[in-house]
């Protein structure tokens, strides 16, 4: 099965997972900073709120595609996809994100 970007289907290894989670982080935070950056020096208007909101749009974009590769990872590990519901929780997520990135794969 070839393995797509914003599909929850498959397994996908500890380095492969953290290349992908950084990448999308990386793209968020720039594709943000420029939206911002662009409709802050845009002399037609008022359009400021563009900036933050674009950058608001795109980070739920790569949010749902993290989503996915987190799934993947899951089941990688072995471990259940409700699992997923740990990165409602403040704090918890970060150490869920910890755990699956450090974790070794199941055979």
């Amino acid at each position: 099965m070839k393995d797509t970007f914003i599909s929850s289907e498959g397994r996908i290894g500890r380095f492969v997972f953290i290349t992908r989670i950084v990448l999308l982080v990386v793209l968020t935070t720039v594709a943000t900073m420029k939206a911002i950056s662009y409709f802050d020096h845009w002399h037609h208007g008022n359009y400021s709120p563009l900036g933050p909101f674009l950058g608001i749009v795109i980070g739920l974009i790569c949010l749902l595609a993290g989503l996915m590769q987190l799934l993947k990872r899951l089941r990688d590990i072995g471990k259940p996809a409700y699992w997923t519901l740990w990165m409602l929780i403040p704090g918890v997520n970060v150490l869920v994100l910890l755990y699956v990135a450090a974790a070794p794969s199941k055979a």
